[in-house]
């Protein structure tokens, strides 16, 4: 797997703030065991430096709303999972990414490697329209930067 830059949910979540109202589309890759301590960490970002909740879903989701790939909510930022290889998912959201562009929302796209892996590749649409890929790791217990 290709080195990205690594992140915390701390730093991500201050990025995006500084960006709130602009289109972006992140990648996050993490560890299979840490995916709920990812998604408390940005849950708990959200709500200190945004005094939101960070609605936290699926892809799959996404693609039951009739018309395809769609963001009914107005939350300004949302984490999305791809937790499972699917074909046909994978062809929604490759083929349908300007459409989620369009939703003027920050999506954070959370998976593990070896998905990231196949997704890159076999979604050549939505790879280009990323505005970056980073390993996510869990904030340290002590504050700061993890070790």
């Amino acid at each position: 797997m290709s080195d990205f830059s690594t992140t915390t949910a701390f730093r991500l979540i201050r990025r995006l703030a500084l960006g709130e109202k602009s289109t972006a589309m992140y990648l996050l890759i993490h560890e299979d065991a840490e995916q709920p301590v990812v998604e408390a960490d940005l849950q708990a970002e959200a709500e200190v430096q945004l005094g939101s909740r960070l609605p936290i879903g699926s892809v799959s989701d996404l693609s039951s709303e009739p018309g395809g790939l769609r963001l009914n909510d107005k939350n300004p930022i949302r984490v999305l999972r791809i937790d499972h290889w699917s074909p046909e998912l994978v062809g929604l959201l490759d083929t349908h990414v300007i459409r989620l562009e369009r939703s003027q929302a920050q999506l954070l796209f959370l998976t593990t490697d070896v998905l990231s892996e196949q997704l890159l590749i076999a979604a050549p649409n939505f790879r280009s329209r990323l505005t970056e890929v980073l390993r996510i790791l869990p904030d340290s217990p002590a504050g700061g930067a993890p070790n």
